[in-house]
């Protein structure tokens, strides 16, 4: 019970923090001292926690950390380069010829590059996004909202993201046989997203340059789309790391705009946030303390003794994980391995109950202040991220109740 307890007052501290507009990288760091004052987490391993958050290596030997602020750094300065030469604006008006509707351009952004896996991708579709919207009298608020939720509705079902595929994994199921269920939700995000986001926003045309052609504006399409297709498909395809692929593309785009050394340089300025080194660091460093100190070990045992019923336990095991790590595969690899068994009958998993297990765990990621794609997205719109839970909790409540109904007709 007590670490129960602890992981609420840290939580709470964290959107105290954030609501006292104190800066999202040194309220994560806080929030991760509090973790190992709690715990008493020996002072040698928070020391390595921390160091660790920098310099942790994954699997392939590839320095997480480092090799996550270099990606953002070069899609910022992607995203400077293709503004000021003019090519988002030759795009969107591109688009807006193909899809007349404003508000569908908007929305179309984040779900395209949401095809895209990769840590931090919402920064990608946030200017896109943030452009799209222009005239369509949107919040920062709203139109956070849109670029966060919209992204995030590949998730569940996306047979390239690592989470999903773990889950089907574990439960020895094919993906197509578990996208029976997970895809019900997909639809529903989609449409309870542009609800939420679209609401009482008119219909707004987007006007196509009236001195060019149906020509013309496929070449604009295509010089703003390509770079994207180019990342999507080394990444997706030809399996190039993502880093590679970005920095390929960017010295392609200094060239092709011919970019001088004065501008150069001050493109390069603009590109490098501080705030975001310390936002990664600090999401690094509350994950490393997270383990460290037992504390996800803690809240699984706490919710194995008190003997809920399998349907709550179902929701509130994976929720919990997804809500304090903000990772997919953390909730999957921390709760499955304990739900699985509970959830098999004969040697079958429950498809529905495995498909609300992790959408439980992934309604959690969705709400996580701790969710990277959150932050960025926050952090490009300049809102305090408590702001945009009045769009996401009406949400959320109803894609449960629709998972509980599927559960009870044993669909």
């Amino acid at each position: 019970m007590e670490v129960f307890i602890y992981l609420l007052i840290i939580f709470a501290i964290i959107l105290v923090l954030l609501r006292l507009k104190v800066d999202l990288g040194l309220t994560l760091i806080i929030a991760s001292l509090a973790i190992g004052t709690f715990f008493f987490v020996n002072p040698y391993k928070i020391v390595f926690a921390f160091g660790n958050s920098i310099i942790e290596k994954d699997k392939s030997g590839s320095f997480v950390t480092l090799e996550l602020i270099a990606i953002l750094f070069l899609i910022s300065l992607l995203e400077i380069v293709m503004r000021k030469s003019g090519a988002f604006d030759r795009l969107l008006g591109s688009i807006g010829f193909l899809i007349k509707d404003r508000r569908k351009v908007t929305a179309f952004f984040p779900v395209f590059l949401g095809t895209l896996p990769s840590a931090g991708g919402a920064r990608f579709s946030a200017p896109l996004t943030e452009k799209a919207a222009e005239g369509l009298k949107l919040s920062a608020e709203k139109k956070s909202f849109i670029n966060y939720w919209f992204r995030h509705i590949w998730e569940p079902v996306f047979p390239l993201y690592p989470g999903v595929i773990f889950a089907a994994t574990l439960a020895h199921v094919t993906l197509g046989d578990l996208n029976k269920y997970q895809s019900v939700y997909f639809f529903v995000m989609l449409l309870l997203g542009w609800l939420i986001a679209f609401h009482g926003v008119p219909k707004l045309l987007r006007y196509a340059d009236a001195d060019k052609n149906s020509g013309q504006h496929i070449l604009s399409l295509s010089e703003g789309i390509f770079p994207v297709i180019f990342i999507i498909a080394a990444v997706l395809f030809f399996q190039q790391p993502l880093l590679f692929s970005l920095f390929v593309v960017v010295v392609a785009q200094l060239f092709i705009y011919q970019i001088n050394g004065k501008n150069l340089m001050k493109y390069l300025k603009e590109a490098f946030s501080i705030n975001i080194v310390m936002m990664i660091i600090g999401v690094m460093f509350f994950k490393n303390m997270l383990q460290v100190s037992g504390a996800i070990e803690g809240i699984v045992e706490f919710f194995t003794v008190v003997k809920l019923p399998l349907t709550i336990l179902l929701f509130v095991m994976p929720f919990t994980v997804g809500l304090l790590t903000g990772v997919v595969q953390a909730f999957v690899a921390i709760t499955f391995p304990l739900l699985i068994p509970l959830i098999t009958t004969g040697g079958t998993v429950s498809l529905p109950m495995l498909s609300f297990a992790f959408m439980s765990g992934y309604f959690g990621v969705l709400l996580s202040p701790v969710h990277l794609c959150y932050l960025l997205t926050c952090e490009y719109f300049k809102t305090d991220i408590n702001r945009i839970y009045k769009y996401m909790l009406p949400a959320i409540p109803i894609m449960l109740v629709i998972g509980l109904l599927i559960l009870k007709m044993k669909w």
